[in-house]
């Protein structure tokens, strides 16, 4: 069995000509289009089964078409049959293989506490305080986390409605588990609580979407996990209510160049930046990415990308964290774009037998990216409108500016400001 990935190559706001068309009109035409296609009937021709919404029955080989992050996920039973769907996708279609990604390792602290935090401990540079105390709290924002998951049972989250899905190693419509979240490892708990928790979150009002997609024993996952799990997103897009709202998207996982084959490197980071520029033109989404714990000279892809927001990590002091990643790209860009506080954030974690809600510190890119993302949404939510690219560019504008290097902190910290 041979597995690939197939990106469309050109967005349909560029196929359509949408650039100039408003968000939701843009979303609307786009979520039409992804309702059929004629190659879906070429790879049916050739002998592959379509993976189907609804099916109960596992099927051992075939392809799913992800339509509205435009894509296909295809499995082979020989090698000729991969040859031949690759020639019926090739003019249209980039072919990518399924490439493994990582969750940076972040530093966990020695603390492990049941009482919860009274009040966040966002300094009030930040402008989280400032924004709460005006009733701004990030409503009417939609923010996706892709992660290990999220305990929505753990007190940060009591009364909120939390859309999860858990996407398993071979990602099929009928193996994507729609039940109540759960987190086995707690950095993904983590995360959602930087963004959302009732009590430590920087945006607690939020729409918060969370895909479990990384292994809690390898930290690891995969690049068609992350498209099936971004396609569920985007799917949100169908629903009237959620048209014109902001989406932004936080990813606290990556790759080193090493960790690819040369020959398959060009073609994987052309795939990501596809599947990224299809969030940014087609969706007006905000991917927001950390660049790894790995110290200055290193950034993890995909938070490298032009089209991603990268984040890198200060303390609270606003100096740079020593193992946040940071340098230039093979294009030239220099990363971090911005930094968050991202050293010895307290946040939730999971439950203990007695079900009672756990708290810990951590320190990592992927508690400044989630930190970042909450201050988008209160930015979005305070100013109606605004999403997307102009989003993003108000970040880099509003940012504080610091004095370490810019190299290591990019335009600077980001914070809220009316």
């Amino acid at each position: 069995m041979e597995k690939f990935i197939a990106v469309r190559k050109r967005t349909r706001s560029a196929a359509f000509a949408l650039h100039e068309a408003a968000t939701a009109e843009k979303r609307m035409e786009i979520m039409r289009d992804a309702q059929t296609s004629r190659r879906a009937l070429e790879l049916i021709r050739l002998g592959l089964r379509p993976h189907l919404p609804g099916q109960r029955k596992p099927v051992g080989h075939g392809f799913e078409r992800l339509g509205h992050v435009s894509c296909y996920i295809v499995n082979a039973p020989t090698n000729q049959q991969a040859e031949q769907a690759r020639e019926v996708l090739a003019d249209d279609y980039l072919i990518v293989p399924d490439v493994a990604l990582s969750l940076p390792t972040a530093r966990i602290g020695a603390e492990t506490r049941v009482r919860r935090p009274r009040a966040p401990e966002w300094p009030a540079i930040s402008g989280v305080q400032e924004a709460h105390a005006r009733g701004i709290r990030g409503g009417n924002v939609i923010v996706g986390v892709l992660d290990t998951g999220c305990d929505a049972d753990h007190n940060e989250f009591l009364g909120k409605r939390i859309e999860f899905r858990y996407v398993p190693f071979v990602p099929t419509p009928e193996s994507m588990r729609a039940v109540n979240g759960f987190d086995t490892h707690g950095h993904g708990t983590h995360v959602c609580g930087i963004i959302a928790g009732r009590n430590v979150g920087v945006a607690p009002d939020v729409d918060l979407l969370a895909a479990a997609v990384i292994e809690s024993e390898t930290v690891k996952t995969s690049l068609a996990r992350i498209v099936v799990a971004l396609d569920w997103m985007l799917s949100h897009f169908s629903r009237v209510e959620n048209q014109d709202k902001p989406m932004i998207i936080s990813m606290s996982l990556g790759f080193r160049p090493e960790w690819i084959s040369a020959p398959a490197f060009r073609t994987v980071t052309e795939g990501m930046r596809l599947l990224l520029r299809t969030l940014v033109e087609d969706f007006d989404v905000l991917p927001i990415i950390a660049i790894g714990n790995d110290g200055p000279g290193v950034v993890r892809a995909p938070g490298s990308y032009a089209e991603a927001l990268g984040v890198g990590a200060v303390d609270f002091d606003l100096n740079p964290w020593s193992s946040s990643s940071s340098g230039q790209t093979p294009e030239g860009l220099r990363k971090p774009d911005l930094v968050g506080f991202g050293v010895d954030i307290m946040s939730s974690l999971e439950r203990d037998l007695q079900r009672r809600s756990l708290y810990t510190r951590m320190s990592g890119t992927s508690m400044a990216a989630p930190y970042v993302a909450g201050i988008a949404a209160l930015i979005a939510s305070a100013n109606p409108g605004l999403q997307g690219a102009a989003l993003r560019q108000r970040l880099l504008e509003t940012a504080l500016p610091l004095s370490a290097p810019a190299e290591r902190v990019g335009a600077g910290l980001a914070r809220f400001v009316l």
